[in-house]
């Protein structure tokens, strides 16, 4: 038993990390996009897509460790489809972070990068956000209503 509760504080300790290091990458990246474009800011900026597409991958993988979620389904399985739509949004969003980081290099290698790429990553960091908070605000409810139990 308390190896299994070492293993849970590691992982969140682990998760808590990565996520706090994306956060400062994702504020790095729309520092870079408020500023114009040229050879330098792109290039960091690519750096900064490639730091957050490798961390990106990482966290999702320690989230699915176990069965996504298998927390939350075991005591709420009606939430299954939420929890599942968050699931396949993981797939999602590196699918789409690594196609705006190959168009970010094919645009580098012809000159700056365009509006319409920027706007992409833009988009992405919103929608990447997003999925955190549903995917914080499922867990919180889960937790809510199990203490609310208890009393």
């Amino acid at each position: 038993m308390l190896a299994n509760l070492s293993r849970f504080s590691d992982t969140i300790a682990s998760l808590r990390r990565i996520q706090q290091l994306l956060e400062l990458l994702l504020d790095e990246a729309l520092d870079l996009l408020s500023e114009p474009s040229d050879d330098e800011n792109d290039r960091w900026l690519g750096i900064v897509v490639d730091k957050v597409l490798r961390n990106l991958r990482e966290q999702f993988e320690i989230e699915e460790q176990g069965g996504y979620m298998a927390d939350v389904l075991e005591q709420y399985p009606e939430w299954h489809p939420q929890a599942l739509h968050l699931q396949q949004e993981h797939e999602l969003l590196v699918t789409q972070l690594r196609q705006i980081s190959m168009r970010m290099r094919l645009e580098r290698c012809t000159g700056s990068l365009s509006p319409e790429c920027r706007r992409q990553l833009e988009d992405w960091i919103k929608w990447y956000r997003q999925h955190q908070r549903r995917e914080t605000d499922l867990i919180q409810e889960a937790f809510v209503l199990e203490v609310g139990q208890g009393e």
